[in-house]
């Protein structure tokens, strides 16, 4: 008789992205043999996961009253794991930190890495908390496991997908905000706030398109080489903890004024938007202004949208806080400036402090270690990926899967793991 891969095992899933990802991997996780448990913040989680609500909790309470309320269910359900989106989200946090004093195993997932196939999976943390290794010896070490490498596949990866998701989110936020009235999102302003800008961008995107394909064309006509700058978003965890900055402007000022005093007369900068910006804060007005004031108008380009890949691919090197860009930049063997802390802020792989000023970088951009980068994206895949992503069917089906996988091979060895996985795929 086959034992199943998670009998013996307790999960609470606590809050997931937005779409029906968690439910999904319920299910997985239950035929595994896995008791599931899953706890509702908003009227969002109550939506997205579906009229059955069965095994189900809801966390109606405050941020005082959750530490209690959470230690009694880790008691009461005897939880051996705890599956989060994001392990810095208020309630999260305490959530997490306690069950690791308890011995129970806390996995974070996290947009992926290595995008667009790829999504993140880590035990513990993931981005400034990732268990990654940091040493170049290590990782080369670590390349060299005999432990399987997820296989790339061919997922969609639509923003339909993930627009019509989040719409539904707040759809349920809006109708059951009597019953979670105490809860609090984890971005600094509500739907409320944002909704006029989203608006705004979404109805004028096919404008700004052609508007930014022409200036791009403009752009790559000329031979001077250049920088490439993409933002962020304001309310990423990644700018909030893992950088010195709280906002993007105070980024963008020092980009600027060090690409201004430092960086050679004949040097161009091309800065480019994240595509899922909320339209709240006009950078183009702002970067133009401060650009102006510092007499490099001329140099700086400003796009709201274009292919990353091709920018990259011109560029003489990349300057960015952490964002998954980099990697990007790294695999196309462009010199990379991390401003803040980053899985990639690795000597060899990018330049950062303390060791390497921004200063210095427009006049002396260092290629990286093409062996530590595919050694590094080896063991990212390995160690932190999973296939699929959380928003289109087929690929939620492989993220579930990968993530059943990733939870038996911890705290247990079982040789059925493989014949499980592809099984399920294939199902």
């Amino acid at each position: 008789m086959t034992t199943l891969p998670l009998a013996g095992r307790s999960f609470l899933l606590l809050q997931g992205p937005q779409s029906g990802f968690f439910r999904l991997l319920a299910g997985k996780l239950a035929e595994a043999g896995a008791a599931v448990r899953k706890v509702h913040f908003c009227g969002g989680d109550v939506f997205l996961w579906g009229l059955d609500q069965r095994d189900c909790d809801w966390y109606r309470g405050g941020l005082y009253g959750w530490v209690t309320w959470i230690g009694n269910v880790y008691r009461m359900r005897h939880v051996t794991d705890i599956c989060v989106y994001g392990d810095w989200r208020p309630l999260h946090w305490e959530a997490v930190r306690l069950a690791h004093v308890r011995g129970i195993h806390v996995w974070v997932y996290e947009e992926g890495y290595l995008r667009s196939r790829y999504s993140t999976l880590e035990e513990d943390g993931v981005n400034g908390r990732s268990r990654l290794p940091r040493i170049p010896s290590e990782i080369h070490q670590a390349a060299t496991e005999k432990k399987a490498i997820p296989e790339d596949v061919p997922v969609s990866n639509r923003m339909k997908d993930k627009v019509l998701k989040a719409i539904w989110h707040h759809v349920g936020n809006f109708i059951l905000y009597p019953v979670f009235h105490r809860y609090r999102t984890h971005r600094p302003t509500c739907i409320g706030v944002e909704l006029p800008g989203i608006l705004r961008r979404y109805f004028t995107r096919h404008r700004r398109a052609r508007r930014d394909a022409a200036r791009l064309e403009a752009f790559f006509s000329q031979s001077e080489p250049y920088f490439f700058f993409p933002l962020q978003l304001n309310s990423d965890s990644q700018i909030q903890l893992y950088s010195p900055y709280v906002r993007m402007e105070e980024a963008i000022a020092d980009v600027l004024t060090s690409f201004a005093e430092h960086a050679p007369k004949d040097a161009r900068l091309l800065i480019k938007n994240h595509p899922l910006d909320n339209g709240l804060i006009r950078y183009s007005i702002f970067i133009e202004s401060f650009a102006r004031e510092l007499g490099i108008a001329e140099r700086v380009t400003y796009l709201e949208s274009g292919p990353a890949e091709r920018i990259i691919e011109g560029a003489v090197g990349v300057v960015l806080i952490n964002s998954t860009v980099g990697l990007s930049a790294l695999r196309l063997g462009r010199p990379v400036y991390c401003l803040g802390r980053s899985i990639y802020s690795i000597t060899g792989l990018a330049q950062s402090m303390p060791l390497s000023k921004l200063d210095d970088f427009w006049t002396n951009p260092s290629a990286p270690d093409s062996e530590l980068v595919a050694d590094f994206c080896k063991v990212v895949r390995r160690r932190a990926s999973i296939r699929g992503n959380f928003y289109s069917e087929g690929a939620m089906t492989y993220a579930a899967v990968d993530s059943v996988s990733r939870f038996a091979a911890v705290g247990a060895s079982n040789s059925n793991l493989t014949d499980y996985q592809e099984k399920e795929v294939s199902a």
